[in-house]
């Protein structure tokens, strides 16, 4: 297995069109949107802080993995907002749209940690955001993002075997240790209490990557650039239920445009279960608690659909968040 893994991840590094592949994917960005969109930064009125893990493929050896830690929070909140938007009682609540939500520009800053591993291969990225959020009008904002940071690539030969003692592929990556290049993200977020639509590109700088001296194709060590396309609607079904159905559609290079539907109910703010189905790919399901005002977590169990589903009994994701007034 170790063998199908290490050429099933040489093609996904070195591939023109393939690069895209390095970068991570998570079920849950529903739960935290500034995994896939820094403009989403300071989204809320409150500071957000969450760490996750997923196992990709649960079962097959050397499958692809990820850790992440995120936060980011308002820079100039003003210090009369509400201290908390959950409803736990069961009293009537008033608008969402007047909970705590003062409409002034807002100035967000954010932090992300992530790691992904996919077989011999790694990948280390710290990057720092600044957001700009617009207030339009109702609550209504128009936010912008800017990610930059470091991307750590690397190879660890003691996670791969070949066949032939002097393969020269697996030769010339074990020779060379990491490579670290200069990234940035980008994107824009409109937002309200009742909907949010966004788009951001990563890897926006095409950066030539020179982990190995491996030639495949006219241009094969370039990160292609990822752009992916979000948005959601709230439906507030009575005052305890509220349902978002939303959408992710994924770009990278030359490869197929990949989408995926989600539906989440959640009730008194408190829990949320949803269905997610992931075009070709997967059907996921989700659950999410809010403990209390400072503890979250969430859990994502996605079932394959593809023809590695003999091997593998399936993907899971798990986050764990604190809520900071």
């Amino acid at each position: 297995m170790k063998n199908s893994i290490l050429t099933i991840s040489f093609v996904l590094l070195t591939g023109t069109s393939v690069f895209g592949q390095i970068l991570q994917q998570y079920t849950l960005w529903n739960q935290n949107h500034y995994l896939i969109n820094p403009a989403a930064a300071g989204n809320q009125d409150h500071t957000d802080v969450a760490i996750g893990f997923r196992q990709q493929w649960a079962g097959v050896s050397n499958a692809p993995r990820s850790y992440y830690a995120t936060g980011h929070t308002v820079l100039n909140r003003p210090k009369s907002f509400q201290r908390s938007a959950l409803y736990t009682s069961k009293t009537a609540r008033p608008p969402r749209q007047l909970r705590g939500r003062r409409s002034y520009v807002k100035h967000a800053l954010g932090g992300a940690l992530n790691s992904g591993e996919n077989g011999a291969f790694k990948k280390t990225q710290a990057m720092l955001t600044y957001a700009l959020h617009l207030p339009i009008k109702n609550g209504l904002y128009l936010s912008f993002g800017l990610s930059g940071g470091l991307s750590n690539f690397g190879f660890n030969e003691s996670e791969a075997t070949v066949l032939s003692n002097n393969d020269p592929t697996y030769n010339s990556y074990a020779e060379s240790s990491n490579t670290n290049l200069f990234n940035a993200d980008a994107g824009t977020y409109l937002y309200s209490d009742k909907f949010f639509v966004g788009y951001s590109g990563r890897q926006i700088l095409r950066n030539q990557l020179k982990l190995a001296n491996v030639t495949t194709g006219n241009d094969p060590t370039s990160l292609e650039m990822e752009h992916l396309i979000s948005g959601g609607y709230h439906f507030d079904l009575s005052n305890d239920f509220r349902l978002t159905p939303n959408m992710l559609i994924k770009k990278t290079g030359n490869l197929p445009t990949s989408f995926e539907v989600n539906g989440t109910l959640m009730y008194k703010e408190v829990m949320n279960i949803g269905l997610t189905y992931r075009n070709e790919s997967a059907l996921a399901a989700i659950f999410g608690f809010q403990f209390n005002h400072l503890f979250k977590a969430g859990y994502s169990f996605d079932y394959t659909l593809t023809e590695i589903r003999e091997r593998s009994s399936g993907s899971h994701e798990i986050f764990i968040g604190l809520t900071l007034f």
